[in-house]
């Protein structure tokens, strides 16, 4: 689709936000130049000219899978089930499908279309598919592709162990009038499914950044009417965010805000029991002022003794790169930011997993020939870390890292287009 291609009125907007980001390159310095466009090129920034909702990279990669119709994309989204099966979501240009293995990931099933109808997927590292399965082996889907909008979150379940899915179904209520994307699909202890996502129907001045994050919960019974509820305001429309459950049960965002002055930094938000009103607050601080769209969201992970351990990325003005802290008080506060990672590597995306006193962190590097992934570990909460050491490397397209775990131990779950997915144990 080409500029022209949109009604007047969002051609407008994006005419608009392309000028904003071409006069912040052109007022950078010839070296501030070069530095920008290496990071373009490799995807440690990148600068959003539209909604990121808009965005498909859906053939920019091919899984290992000779079954797939199109070779599979390299955005591929794995979970463990409660029997230690490894689930995997699977987007290609027209359709999801779902895959298993008993093996940890040497071998898989025959794949199952989600969606029987074709529709133009929307797929990306921030923009991806999501899978979990529950406790009573129901698993549950998310995706993102074009609607009667031009990207709306979909959901779909399977009750019968992967074997047939629900006809997908919009997850947002006002999916025919505003975009709906970022999906994040998480458990709660509890096995009931919450998903968040970044949601465009409250923007009424679109030269004003920033989209709000709506969820809903999936109950057992399959229904089809979303209860769709307001967590947040003015979240980064292009970075994907992050969720986990505190000790109480309560969802728990992580995501990089926009705060005034175009800073964008990180804060938190959370619900309260029994109550429909969510409180956010910030928790970074790097002053990162910048007029465009970092790809690059953060992750979080809260421990069995509910303590809060955090990982993002950030180039402002008070530090730059990755950094990592963690926080005893239900994030109030947070331990001074802890940096990982190789800074002339261009070290990104990185997400962590705590689980108990043990707190595990990955995430990639890029030298000029090959990406690296990188894990460095905690076994006292997160106060003292191993030696960061290089646990599999790519010379082509890679995908984002993501962190499992199971009763057979801490995996890396990573997937590249020369030598497809890999499931790499940690214990």
């Amino acid at each position: 689709m080409t500029l022209s291609d949109y009604p007047v009125t969002e051609r407008a907007i994006k005419i608009n936000r392309i000028a904003t980001a071409n006069a912040f390159f052109e007022s950078l310095s010839l070296s501030s130049r070069k530095l920008l466009s290496y990071l373009l090129l490799f995807g440690a920034i990148a600068f959003s000219t539209a909604s990121y909702g808009h965005h498909n990279d859906s053939k920019a990669g091919t899984s290992d899978l000779s079954l797939y119709h199109q070779g599979g994309s390299l955005y591929v989204t794995a979970t463990f089930g409660p029997d230690n099966r490894l689930w995997r979501v699977v987007p290609e240009k027209w359709h999801i499908y779902v895959d298993y293995s008993t093996d940890l990931g040497k071998t898989f099933s025959v794949p199952v279309r989600i969606n029987k109808e074709s529709q133009r997927i929307k797929a990306s590292g921030e923009n991806r598919p999501g899978i979990a399965v529950d406790r009573g082996g129901k698993i549950s889907v998310i995706y993102s592709a074009e609607g009667t909008q031009p990207a709306t979150l979909f959901f779909s379940a399977s009750i019968d162990n992967g074997r047939s899915f629900s006809t997908p179904k919009p997850l947002s209520d006002k999916a025919s009038e505003a975009n709906s994307f970022q999906g994040r699909l998480v458990l709660n202890p509890a096995g009931q499914a919450y998903v968040f996502w970044l949601d465009e129907r409250d923007r009424t001045d679109w030269r004003q950044p920033g989209n709000a994050v709506y969820y809903t919960t999936i109950d057992g019974q399959n229904r089809l009417d979303f209860i769709n509820r307001k967590l947040s305001d003015t979240v980064c429309e292009c970075c994907r965010i992050a969720a986990a459950f505190d000790n109480e049960g309560q969802p728990v965002l992580f995501a990089r805000f926009i705060y005034p002055g175009g800073i964008r930094d990180h804060g938190l938000s959370r619900t309260r029991a029994n109550d429909k009103k969510s409180l956010s607050w910030r928790v970074t601080f790097d002053e990162w002022k910048i007029k465009g769209c970092p790809e690059n969201g953060p992750a979080i992970s809260i421990g069995d003794d509910d303590h809060y351990h955090i990982a993002w990325f950030t180039r402002g003005s008070a530090r730059q790169g990755l950094f990592y802290a963690y926080s005893s008080d239900q994030g109030q506060s947070f331990s001074a930011p802890l940096p990982f990672g190789t800074p002339q590597k261009l070290p990104s995306h990185p997400d962590v997993l705590a689980r108990g006193k043990r707190v595990v962190l990955t995430w990639t590097e890029y030298d000029g020939t090959k990406t690296q992934l990188l894990v460095m570990q905690s076994t006292d909460g997160g106060q003292t870390w191993s030696q960061a050491r290089s646990v599999a490397e790519s010379a082509g397209g890679t995908d984002l890292p993501f962190l499992l775990s199971s009763t057979r131990g801490v995996f890396v779950s990573w997937n590249s287009k020369n030598e497809g997915y890999r499931l790499i144990p940690l214990d």
